[in-house]
């Protein structure tokens, strides 16, 4: 028996990164909308062992992978006995970029494994178990437009956002999440949030979404970063907006018309073979 998922990817409308606490995260707050790139997760239960196949080579250990701790913890949690199981993933979000697709795909190996071994389990269970894989796995199980608080664990559904399309752009440089919060430690005056992107979401207004963008972390990204050459390419083909997702080092761009956005992707796709038409989902 098996079950296929769609891990979907993700964008941050506004990321505030608060100060340091005792246990060595960062308090931020975060509006978060999942977006139309997706990679697909199948997984089966009763192989006989666990197993991982991935579309794209795996550079760590298998035993690493969020996908196989996911499964580790579903079954250390739930007590249950597995049989063995197989996850397969077709990769199409690119890794490194601020669009949560290790998190997603974990979180969609979770929400198959309760298809299959657990299907009364209700989602706060599994936004629990969730937890234990890393801060942004929690919001994957619902998806949609959340506030993330904390340490980005603690989600709070808000209206769900209809409008607007996401040209996405991934450069070949990456960031390690780290590195980029020490950077902005270096960095001093910590953002302040307010909730006019929680008004404009609940108005579905794009262009007051667009208006109040906002991350931290692109006040730690390097001054010869590529990063502000796609940020000014987009702006040029019409984008509303533009923002780095999470730490990097992917960048969006904000329209309210279908066909712009692609005819922008269109574009950008001359420099940056990376380049995502998407929508709020």
């Amino acid at each position: 028996m098996r079950c296929t998922e769609r891990a979907y990817a993700k964008i941050n409308l506004t990321l505030d990164v608060g100060a340091k606490r005792a246990d060595g995260y960062h308090e931020i707050t975060s509006v978060m909308q999942r977006i139309s790139l997706w990679d697909t997760v199948t997984v089966e239960r009763g192989t006989g062992c666990d197993s991982l196949l991935c579309s794209v080579p795996v550079t760590e250990d298998v035993n690493d992978n969020l996908c196989m701790k996911a499964l580790r913890v579903f079954f250390t949690e739930t007590a249950m006995e597995s049989g063995g199981v197989s996850i397969t993933l077709e990769k199409h979000i690119p890794t490194q970029a601020g669009l949560g697709g290790g998190s997603s795909d974990a979180a969609a190996v979770l929400l198959a494994l309760r298809t299959l071994y657990a299907p009364r389990m209700t989602d706060m269970r599994l936004e629990r178990l969730a937890e234990k894989l890393g801060s942004d796995v929690p919001f994957f199980i619902r998806g949609g437009t959340q506030l993330a608080i904390g340490r980005g664990e603690i989600v709070t559904p808000l209206p769900p956002l209809t409008a607007g399309w996401f040209v996405v752009v991934k450069p070949e440089e990456s960031y390690s999440t780290a590195e980029m919060y020490r950077r902005l430690d270096a960095c001093g005056g910590m953002a302040a949030e307010d909730s006019r992107m929680e008004d404009a979401v609940a108005g579905n207004n794009v262009h007051a979404i667009a208006a109040e963008l906002r991350n931290s972390f692109e006040r730690a990204v390097p001054e010869d970063s590529r990063l502000w050459d796609i940020k000014a390419a987009l702006r040029a083909q019409g984008a509303l907006g533009t923002l780095l997702s999470g730490s990097g080092s992917a960048v969006f761009g904000v329209f309210d018309d279908r066909k712009e956005a692609a005819a922008a992707a269109m574009t950008l796709r001359r420099t940056w073979p990376q380049v995502f038409v998407t929508q709020p989902v």
